[in-house]
């Protein structure tokens, strides 16, 4: 989200990122169609930065947010699967580039041709997306007629500083959670948490620049790291649903080394960097943030 929060009015300002966030998906979704799937893929990243937007301002919104919440999560399931195909051949260039040797046999780059040419059956099978689509971008343009409505009274840093707390107590409980599960599911549920503060962190960076910048940057390194895990295991998932698109069994077992090596790789890095960034407790990460917010102002 290349949008900011400025000091100077937190409510409008707020207004104004969320309008900015419909109008880049709906431009998105109106991509023509040998686009399409890269239309659909940042629409729903344009959802997601509107979902923690929101759990920004949660406490603010009242019983708006729960509605508007699962709204916005609707609409980018609606959109779920166009992209899932092309996403599983990106994990497998980033794991090639990692395992170089391997995957430059013949065998391998036969397995990536089927993964390839599976992607572009997922980009032609097009079968009711253009209703879906124009339903989506209705439902976006009912939400920014809404937008206008929120009512954000509070004052100053008061408008967020519960949003900022919840959202990153939930991110270290995420991770003490990963601490003791590192199921692909529980990984998962910090990467969505994670995704949040990063995407808060991004709005706020006018309060500080240089040291939410730096923290910002540090967050989209960790949440590259989870979704690259998280590919990995949709990557081991549909070599169990679909052995033959990954060549003979021998290779197979290849493939499931060298995933899990890197799966290692990722996911240690992943809770190092988690220790870092969650180390404050969520009261003294908002008080730090606060004084921030109130200097930008002098």
């Amino acid at each position: 989200m290349g949008y900011k929060l400025r000091p100077k009015d937190p409510a409008e300002e707020i207004r104004k990122v969320a309008r900015q966030g419909i109008d880049k998906a709906i431009e998105a979704l109106s991509a023509p169609s040998e686009e399409r799937a890269e239309g659909v893929h940042q629409a729903r990243k344009r959802f997601k930065e509107l979902r923690a937007l929101l759990r920004l301002v949660r406490k603010p919104l009242g019983g708006e947010f729960k509605a508007e919440n699962q709204r916005l999560r609707d609409l980018g399931r609606a959109l779920a699967e166009s992209r899932d195909a092309a996403a599983m051949l990106e994990s497998w260039d980033l794991l090639a580039k990692r395992f170089a040797e391997p995957f430059a046999e013949e065998s391998f780059k036969l397995a990536r041709r089927r993964l390839y040419d599976r992607a572009r059956r997922g980009e032609a099978d097009t079968s009711g997306l253009d209703q879906r689509i124009d339903a989506v971008k209705t439902e976006l343009e009912s939400f920014r007629e809404r937008v206008e409505n929120w009512k954000l009274t509070a004052k100053g840093f008061d408008l967020f500083a519960a949003g900022v707390k919840r959202t990153y107590a939930d991110g270290c409980a995420e991770l003490a959670k990963v601490r003791v599960d590192l199921s692909d599911e529980q990984l998962h549920e910090w990467r969505k948490r994670v995704k949040d503060h990063w995407y808060q962190t991004r709005l706020l960076t006018p309060g500080w620049p240089t040291l939410m910048q730096l923290r910002s940057d540090t967050l989209k390194q960790l949440a590259d790291m989870l979704g690259d895990d998280h590919d990995l295991a949709m990557m081991r998932e549909l070599m169990q649903q679909q052995p033959d698109l990954f060549g003979e069994p021998q290779q197979r077992e290849r493939l499931e080394v060298m995933i899990a090596e890197r799966r290692s790789e990722l996911q240690s890095g992943a809770l190092k960097l988690g220790g870092e960034i969650y180390l404050d407790a969520p009261d003294e990460l908002v008080a730090r943030w606060r004084r921030y917010w109130d200097g930008a102002q002098h």
